[in-house]
């Protein structure tokens, strides 16, 4: 099997377990069973464990992934691509976070979930529909989008391995702010992880097509042509 086929059912995995896990997901929390059994004790335990300085802190880094910073800072990203002239770079990173957070919104009104009662939340209380957080889905598709591009420049497996930590830092520090401030329950947090995840699958599908079919204005550089096989990159096999 070539590399870019192995890249290619890879990709496939990630994205097909993603929707079997969200499907479980949804299937658990309409049923309120399975993982949703999680929701109340985990919601008890960030209550029980609040305090100033820990209230100060998620408050911060929650704002980080709201609707307006979040945003701001994909599009300044999204701009220095294109400034750089790294128009795949760009459209991928567009793509994660523009089709995460519609898939997002289409599943929000299709579970309908209810917010966490207003006694058991720090700060104002949010009246969208809860399930999955928005916070989680943005940060763990724009962190894991981001780790996938740097990686990509340079394929080695440190550079790999220390994308997936800060991305899945990121999106745990994320979730946990929310659980804490009591705005989501811990299965919308954990879908919207999952969610991000396949995500980062069909970005990875969309650069290998682009690398074999897309337009020139959109191919990758010659550092991410050499991802390919030798009979892909015209190279002569020794």
């Amino acid at each position: 099997m070539t590399p870019t086929r192995t890249a290619v059912t890879a990709a496939l995995v990630v994205v097909l377990g993603s929707i079997v896990a969200l499907a479980g997901i949804m299937e658990g929390v309409g049923e309120s069973g399975d993982v949703a059994l999680a929701d109340r004790p985990t919601m008890a335990w960030f209550v029980a464990h609040r305090d100033a300085v820990a209230t100060s802190l998620a408050q911060a880094i929650s704002t980080l992934g709201g609707e307006t910073v979040l945003p701001i800072i994909a599009a300044v990203t999204v701009a220095l691509l294109l400034w750089r002239r790294r128009f795949d770079e760009a459209l991928l990173l567009t793509l994660a976070l523009g089709g995460a957070e519609a898939v997002a919104l289409v599943i929000k009104h299709v579970v309908d979930r209810a917010r966490p009662p207003a006694v058991d939340v720090v700060g104002p209380v949010e009246t969208t529909l809860s399930f999955p957080s928005g916070h989680a889905v943005g940060t763990a598709a724009f962190t894991l989008a981001l780790a996938y591009l740097w990686w990509r420049r340079s394929p080695r497996l440190r550079r790999a391995l220390a994308g997936f930590v800060v991305a899945l830092l990121a999106t745990v520090l994320m979730s946990a702010s929310r659980l804490y401030l009591g705005d989501h329950w811990f299965t919308d947090v954990l879908a919207g992880a999952v969610l991000g995840v396949g995500a980062l699958g069909v970005v990875v599908l969309a650069d290998l097509w682009l690398r074999r079919h897309g337009p020139a204005w959109a191919r990758p550089r010659a550092s991410v042509a050499a991802l390919a096989p030798p009979d892909e990159r015209g190279d002569t096999p020794r």
